[in-house]
């Protein structure tokens, strides 16, 4: 029953790519499974600061970009401890956590059947160029992507310039690229830079905010 779901889930996703030519995955939360341990890595750092911890539920209300606005809701005092020291901090500890996670096996086969047919793949983050090219290494994913576009820093600030950057080297029309991601910046981006979005239910926002800005939202669970 395992199997059938997770065919049916990966159908629904090919389904919404569609004919399009050039598909862009994000990676925290769409292509890798790591929300859990983005809520133990954020919880360490928030008893150092005495502030209450958050479970997965409250992480992914809460969650945004720019992540600052994230920080101050979790109430981070940034006289106490600056926000780049507390990203730097934070993506040190989630990068520990990495080689024990997986790879979203809808992904994962969707990614697949996209190569088997030909399409370009590329992935756009807001993580640092630096961890995401040994992730996508780590996971042996990188002969599915022509391009692998991160940003030159850990705060994971907005990627609209590297987007652009993205689009310009792939050459491929705009009206037959598409983005894939679990954010609601995904979906900022992808308007941005005049692309199509699918979001993914399984990330880093909870489905209903989701589905509040965006109707093609599939739904891993």
């Amino acid at each position: 029953m395992y199997v059938d779901a997770q065919q049916s889930i990966s159908c629904r996703l090919l389904e919404a790519i569609g004919d399009r030519t050039h598909v862009i995955w994000d990676w925290n939360g769409t292509l890798l499974s790591d929300v859990d341990n983005a809520v133990r890595t954020v919880n360490s750092l928030l008893t150092e600061h005495s502030l209450p911890e958050i479970d997965a539920e409250q992480y992914r209300a809460m969650f945004e970009f720019p992540v600052i606005n994230y920080y101050r809701a979790l109430g981070f005092n940034f006289e106490r401890q600056s926000f780049e020291d507390l990203c730097h901090h934070f993506v040190d500890r989630f990068m520990q956590g990495v080689p024990a996670l997986e790879i979203f096996p809808v992904s994962r086969r969707a990614l697949h059947i996209n190569q088997q047919a030909g399409k370009t793949q590329s992935v756009l983050s807001a993580t640092d160029q630096q961890n995401l090219d040994w992730m996508v290494e780590h996971f042996k994913l990188g002969g599915y992507f022509q391009h692998v576009y991160g940003i030159d820093n850990k705060l994971a600030a907005s990627k609209v310039a590297r987007g652009h950057e993205l689009i310009a080297a792939s050459g491929i029309d705009p009206r037959k690229t598409v983005m894939i991601g679990d954010t609601l910046h995904d979906l900022e981006v992808a308007q941005t830079l005049g692309i199509d979005a699918i979001l993914v239910s399984h990330g880093h926002q909870c489905p209903t905010r989701l589905k509040s800005h965006h109707g093609v939202v599939i739904e891993f669970a």
